[in-house]
């Protein structure tokens, strides 16, 4: 477990902590600023020591509202909320998630993902992720995807 996570694990009782402790040893009742999230950086740059606080609340949110909606990541969010979310997370700073619907949060995750370059598994990734389908041994294939 990264330094990071193991201050959410022993900081962030519930979601609601986790905007205020996002990665700070000792949390006051809150910090001026947050992570910023970093919009169109490949990944590895974005998430070095762990994913940014700002960006795990809004998968957290997602994923415990999300199943129990209908098309969460086909439905488009609110434009305007989407862009204000947006610069909110790039300026680094405090967003309450229950002022944004899930439609809203999925479609600034779709972006986010969209906008790194090279994708999420970058083009070597990919590349060997295609090599991987192509092996005929199921055993083999996990065995090249977990190394």
């Amino acid at each position: 477990m990264s330094s990071w996570a193991a201050r959410m694990h022993r900081h962030a009782a519930n979601l609601g902590s986790v905007v205020t402790s996002c990665g700070h040893p000792d949390p006051g009742p809150y910090p001026h600023r947050l992570e910023k999230v970093k919009f169109g950086i490949p990944l590895d740059e974005v998430c070095k020591n762990d994913i940014p606080g700002p960006l795990l609340v809004l998968i957290l949110k997602l994923n415990k509202e999300a199943p129990q909606r209908k098309d969460v990541f086909r439905a488009p969010g609110h434009q305007g909320a989407i862009k204000k979310l947006i610069h909110f997370l790039q300026a680094g700073r405090l967003v309450n998630v229950d002022n944004y619907s899930v439609y809203t949060i999925a479609s600034v995750l779709k972006k986010f993902l969209r906008k790194i370059p090279g994708g999420v598994f970058g083009r070597q990734g990919e590349a060997e992720l295609f090599a991987i389908v192509d092996i005929p041994s199921e055993d083999e294939q996990q065995e090249r995807i977990h190394r």
